[in-house]
């Protein structure tokens, strides 16, 4: 289900680029692999306090903004199977994940419309030598022109080196319907 997610959430508007967000660290450019701190896992699951480990200062509505246009790009990119484009928006793994499903199930064309958006920012944090940051995105997707929207909910886990060597990165998704 994560890639599945992966894969239509990487489908909207084109305009590559590294994932950059305003909060910890400023720095653009391609990640290298990244491993979670312990206890985050990949797509962790996270309790019923939202905004309970993020760190004073931290930009969140900037943030935010930014992880929004950023989702519907991935999408964008997703859609168009270029898998070029979808290695600067993820680590290694994550795109190795991704990579194998899109050979397995071929390219169909698929042109989502992200129909609704909301973003939640459930948790930033640095543990090591890497920034982390959790945001939930609900709303509602439509997978095809004559389909009809359908309601979503998911977190992805973002990753980001704390040295400023790239930006922020997909490392992970975590279905949550």
């Amino acid at each position: 289900f994560a890639v599945f997610f992966v894969i239509r959430l990487l489908t909207r508007p084109k305009g590559a680029g590294n994932l950059q967000y305003a909060g910890i660290g400023n720095q653009p450019a391609t990640a290298p692999p990244l491993s979670p701190p312990a206890g985050l896992g990949a797509a962790p699951a996270f309790g019923a306090h939202p905004q309970a480990n993020i760190p004073a200062g931290f930009d969140t509505e900037g943030f935010l903004r930014q992880a929004k246009l950023n989702f519907v790009k991935l999408q964008a990119v997703h859609d168009s199977g270029k898998l070029g484009e979808l290695r600067e928006f993820t680590t290694d793994a994550m795109f190795e994940s991704i990579k194998q499903d899109l050979l397995q199930h071929g390219s169909v064309g698929q042109q989502t419309d992200v129909v609704t958006l909301n973003a939640e920012l459930l948790e930033a944090l640095t543990d090591g030598d890497s920034h982390w940051a959790s945001v939930r995105f609900s709303g509602m997707i439509r997978e095809s022109p004559d389909a009809q929207p359908e309601a979503f909910q998911e977190v992805w886990n973002l990753a980001k080196p704390t040295s400023g060597a790239s930006g922020w990165v997909l490392a992970g998704i975590q279905q949550l319907q």
